[in-house]
């Protein structure tokens, strides 16, 4: 099992008042395998640096069923958090023990899809 990162747009109509957006022909998703979840993006380090979207991957609760949902209106915070993160990304990975360059890939992943949502006025939400 694998982290994925998806465009939606509000539709209170539709199943969690959002509908997923088609990814246009290949485009990547890949945010991480499932140890990310604890391991990566909800590590200390990751929080030390001020991360407060992505360590919610580690924070699942009923509510949120370990999904990260990003608003239209949180879309700058988080890809400020996502250049934090790159722009520290050898500490990070010298915490973590994972490799700078996949860390980095799978940032520029997120902020590729943070474009794609601002141009469709949604959000984004890694499941």
């Amino acid at each position: 099992m694998s982290l994925d990162i998806a465009v939606w747009v509000p539709n209170d109509a539709a199943y969690a008042g959002r509908v997923v957006v088609a990814d246009p022909p290949g485009t990547s998703t890949a945010v991480g395998a499932e140890s990310f979840r604890h391991q990566l993006w909800g590590s200390a380090a990751a929080r030390r640096l001020g991360a407060t979207f992505l360590p919610q991957l580690a924070d699942v609760t009923v509510e949120n069923r370990g999904n990260l949902q990003v608003s239209p209106a949180q879309l700058d915070a988080f890809e400020q958090e996502c250049a934090l993160l790159a722009e520290n990304v050898a500490h990070l990975s010298a915490a973590t023990g994972y490799d700078a360059d996949r860390i980095l890939r799978y940032l520029t992943i997120m902020r590729h899809a943070v474009t794609r949502a601002r141009a469709v006025g949604g959000g984004v939400v890694i499941w």
